[in-house]
């Protein structure tokens, strides 16, 4: 680390975004986030329909030495999955070749964009890409454009996350869902929870992010970013109702509406390899699941 950066982190309102926002100011680099919801300390800009002058003025005024685009459309139909995962990837990416081009990106991938692998497997960066449903395919699109640049010399990686949980965990998640009715109904209706998944906390993967962000010399195009364990669904749900120290019963049915994961029989199994990131840059999940759904717990919003 040179001492000297400059971050511009994209999506700075949401789950990961604001996670890595915190990492950046504890560590006391400089970084400027943007989001597209209005709201201190960030500044307002949405990548997918702002104009691209105005995110030019935006690069060439800050001069960024990293850009961490963390925006995304996790729920939507495929329209709206589109423009938060592809178009608002190309507006960065163009604005950063005229305006920041000495910049490195990182963009936050998705496990999504693998699909699903046998059962006892462990997924590597060169893994065939089998999406299964809108969102994998749209964040496919959206790294495939990050790669299309770094082949034509951009400094660019993709950083392919896992499930994220941890504290501050939206709705939009499993485990954000659960958590905002426990306590508040007898029975909780979620979809299939035969689903195997490897679930990394929010403030590991702010960790790799950082690693790549002030990591010297060129790094491998795609690195994944996961625990390197599966579990199934049904038992980490039963275990954040344990913490919660509730009765709530689960009752699995239905995926929920707007639903944009993979669900259970389309990707029933997926656990990272996570050994490229750990051999280039030391980086492996330090915080359990156990942990980390205590935490979520415990930093759950409340009324």
């Amino acid at each position: 680390m040179s001492g000297s950066e400059r971050v511009m982190v994209f999506g700075a309102g949401g789950f990961l975004g604001s996670a890595i926002c915190r990492l950046l100011a504890e560590r006391g680099i400089e970084h400027r986030g943007f989001t597209r919801s209005t709201g201190d300390p960030h500044r307002r800009f949405d990548l997918a329909s702002g104009h691209c002058y105005a995110l030019d003025t935006q690069l060439g005024a800050y001069k960024p030495t990293v850009i961490v685009n963390a925006a995304a459309a996790t729920h939507g139909d495929v329209l709206e999955l589109t423009r938060g995962n592809v178009v608002a990837v190309q507006s960065l990416l163009s604005s950063m070749n005229g305006h920041a081009s000495n910049a490195r990106f990182v963009q936050i991938g998705s496990a999504a964009e693998y699909g699903g692998a046998p059962r006892g497997t462990s997924q590597g960066e060169q893994t065939e890409l089998r999406p299964g449903a809108a969102y994998g395919f749209t964040k496919l699109a959206g790294s495939e454009l990050v790669l299309r640049a770094q082949r034509n010399g951009a400094d660019a990686v993709v950083l392919r996350s896992f499930n994220i949980t941890g504290p501050g965990s939206p709705p939009s998640t499993l485990f954000g869902r659960v958590l905002r009715q426990l306590g508040t109904t007898d029975t909780i209706q979620l979809g299939s929870l035969e689903a195997w998944r490897d679930y990394v906390d929010v403030r590991d993967v702010a960790e790799a992010v950082l690693a790549v962000a002030t990591a010297e010399g060129k790094l491998p195009p795609v690195l994944n970013v996961g625990s390197g364990k599966a579990t199934l669904a049904r038992d980490a749900i039963n275990k954040l109702i344990e913490v919660s120290g509730t009765r709530t019963k689960i009752v699995e049915g239905e995926a929920h509406a707007g639903h944009a994961g993979s669900p259970a029989d389309a990707v029933a199994w997926q656990q990272a390899d996570t050994s490229l990131i750990s051999k280039h840059l030391g980086w492996s999940s330090k915080i359990p699941l156990d942990q980390s759904l205590t935490d979520t717990w415990t930093a759950r919003p409340r009324e």
